[in-house]
């Protein structure tokens, strides 16, 4: 049994009691105290934590009102919003401005003439290729004849590289009310959309462009079907390229609408030309997809490439198998036996060689091998049609082609109608005066900082006033004396001392964080005597009462700052003087208040970061002196225990021994009493 167990039993006095009442005294004479120490530290600790954020944001108030692009805000006011938003970066030089708009830029929008029963219904019954021009580039798009509309308007997006956005609208009602939208994405003449065929001419050079007779011709196809070459006359004497593009493009319109089987086909946009994005070339593009073609002595000069023929109707996705290819199968409603034409000893060029000539036999269908290897099928009336039976579809495919009935893009369009909603151009305006045009109703390259947005046409002339944006820096004004009085408020809890009921701040007397209110209102009460006038904060409308309080009378300083910005500025901040004839570095008010906050908690050897470092030592040695006095403490009772419990058995013996000779005596008693 360990004897501290039972210690007291044997004295009932030297007990647990005993030893619990001698620690406490001693905890309290030497633990208590450190104790307290520790939970001060711990609320100076945390007060300084409060205390330090306070600075850190009156910091930050200083530091802008010091800072020099703090009074670079701007802010600018439109005449007329709903038509023209302007935003302005800091430091734009104050000023008017005069737009008038007289076009908004705007995107290519087409619809598809023909109407569709739902987003599911197939778009045409005939395979096609889709050729879209936008932007300098060109997209083919393969349509199958098992695509619906929603296939389409997606094989539209997925394949002309984010450039154009196809759509199904309900537009109508009934049966057929569907609608295919072909969009571009983007504003601006270089977005245009083309379909069918173009042909695009280089720059047109700048300076005296005379076109005479056979210089330059162009050949199109007309309303009946005719290939006919038209001569193109112009005499202009242009200072820039873009004049010249611009009068050749407004001749060849004048000369088609003039002759009477091409008239309705400008009219309708079937034939098109215009211009390219930056004005500088001249696109002709036949939506119906017919051939076009220049010729003449001039037309070198003007196109790099002279001919943009007719798509192919056909163009398989592989090339011709080599060896015996069996199987019958319906070209133009002719039947052509494989079998018979090809050889298990033929090589592919053979096998492409004996399939031409059997496709140059069917009338009016020609065939041919592309650069790529693959079979080109056509016909002179834009149709082709393939059929196989089931059985014989593998033959299809070492062919290099599939079952189905293809049209040129031409024919098919003139069955689907693409009507041009709107063409895309570029906003055009007058800035001070001066024509601008630019691809994007948000312009921004005009003045540096200034962007303006256009919204629409403006009849009328809009005014932009571009000013001082004074709402930034009064607003941080404001700021700044708010925290400086919580700041205050709070120093004078912390440092405070009531006589009557002797209650002390945390930080009474401690002359680091007593001197903050003092240095601050130190550095924000210099004055100034300047050209015969004493400056002080005074004068801007700030002041202190009675109790150190920063008072801010917000119109005196609006008023300030709005008639004299920079002597506002020049008080404020750092700022440039001459003395004596030397140019001199004037620290301002607020620039003077930073330098005191830096003192504070600016580095590593601020007062408040020493200050803050001490208390962390403090409680450092706070805590090992409790650590090693409890040490000390515990090993002085351990030792106290074990001799009470040494010195409980020594009484416990006695005890026992004393009850057992008295036992002795008072039986001897009884004995002697009979």
């Amino acid at each position: 049994m360990n004897p501290l167990s039972s210690l007291g039993i044997g004295s009932s006095v030297l007990n647990y009691d005993v030893i619990d009442k001698l620690r406490k005294a001693d905890e309290n004479a030497q633990i208590a105290p450190i104790d307290k120490k520790i939970q001060d530290n711990m609320e100076k600790q945390t007060e300084l934590v409060g205390l330090k954020t306070m600075l850190s944001s009156l910091n930050a108030n200083a530091k802008k009102i010091a800072d020099y692009s703090s009074y670079l805000q701007r802010n600018a006011n439109s005449s007329d919003e709903s038509k023209l938003k302007v935003s302005v970066e800091a430091g734009v030089p104050v000023q008017d401005i005069n737009i008038k708009i007289n076009e908004i830029a705007k995107n290519s929008v087409n619809e598809i003439g023909a109407k569709f029963a739902s987003r599911d219904a197939i778009f045409s019954k005939y395979n096609t290729t889709l050729q879209l021009f936008i932007n300098n580039k060109e997209f083919s798009i393969n349509i199958s004849s098992n695509d619906t509309l929603n296939d389409v308007a997606q094989k539209i997006i997925d394949n002309t590289d984010g450039l154009v956005n196809a759509s199904i609208m309900k537009t109508g009602t009934g049966q057929n009310a569907y609608s295919l939208m072909i969009n571009s994405k983007e504003t601006g003449e270089a977005n245009n959309i083309y379909f069918g065929n173009i042909l695009e001419s280089q720059d047109i050079p700048s300076g005296e462009l005379i076109l005479n007779e056979n210089d330059f011709n162009l050949s199109l196809i007309d309303s009946n079907g005719i290939k006919r070459r038209i001569n193109i006359p112009l005499q202009q004497n242009a200072k820039d390229s873009t004049s010249n593009a611009n009068f050749l493009k407004d001749t060849i319109i004048e000369t088609l609408s003039k002759d009477l089987d091409f008239a309705n086909l400008v009219k309708e946009g079937k034939i098109n030309i215009s211009l390219s994005g930056d004005g500088k070339r001249l696109i002709i593009n036949d939506k119906r997809g017919f051939e076009i073609s220049i010729d003449g002595e001039k037309s070198s000069s003007l196109f790099n490439k002279s001919f943009s023929g007719e798509k192919d109707t056909l163009t398989g996705f592989g090339n011709v198998s080599a060896g015996l290819i069996s199987g019958n199968i319906s070209i133009g409603h002719q039947d052509v036996n494989l079998g018979e034409i090809t050889s298990p000893n033929n090589s592919r060029e053979m096998n492409e060689k004996a399939i031409i000539e059997a496709i140059s036999k069917i009338d009016g269908y020609s065939a041919r091998i592309n650069d790529n290897g693959f079979l080109v099928i056509n016909s002179n009336k834009g149709e082709v049609s393939i059929k196989a039976s089931e059985e014989n579809k593998e033959a299809l495919s070492k062919l290099g082609i599939e079952a189905g009935d293809y049209k040129d893009w031409g024919i098919l369009e003139s069955q689907i109608d693409i009507k041009n909603i709107q063409q895309a151009s570029n906003a055009s305006l007058y800035y001070n005066g001066i024509n601008i045009s630019r691809p994007s109703n948000v312009i921004d390259d005009i003045v540096t900082g200034v962007t303006i947005e256009l919204l629409g046409e403006s009849k009328d002339d809009i005014n932009v006033n571009i000013g001082r944006n004074n709402t930034a820096i009064i607003d941080e004004i404001k700021s700044f004396v708010e925290n400086y009085n919580t700041l205050i408020q709070k120093l004078n809890e912390l440092t405070r001392y009531d006589e009557d009921t002797k209650i002390a701040g945390i930080f009474n007397g401690n002359s680091d964080i007593r001197t903050i209110k003092s240095s601050l209102h130190r550095a924000l009460a210099i004055s100034r005597f300047e050209n015969g006038v004493n400056e002080s904060i005074a004068n801007y409308g700030l002041s202190f009462n009675d109790n150190g309080i920063l008072m801010l009378d917000e119109s005196k300083l609006q008023s300030e700052i709005s008639a004299n910005p920079d002597k506002v500025m020049d008080f404020f901040r750092t700022s440039k003087t001459t003395i004596n004839g030397k140019e001199m570095q004037r620290d301002g008010i607020f620039t003077l208040v930073e330098k005191e906050l830096d003192k504070l908690i600016g580095n590593g050897d601020s007062r408040l970061k020493l200050f803050e470092d001490n208390l962390n030592n403090d409680d450092k040695r706070l805590k090992e002196d409790k650590k090693r006095n409890l040490e000390l403490l515990n090993s002085r009772y351990e030792i106290m225990a074990n001799r009470f419990a040494a010195y409980d058995s020594q009484i416990a013996k006695v005890n026992n021994s004393f009850n057992s000779l008295n036992m002795m005596i008072e039986q001897s008693i009884a004995d002697k009493k009979k």
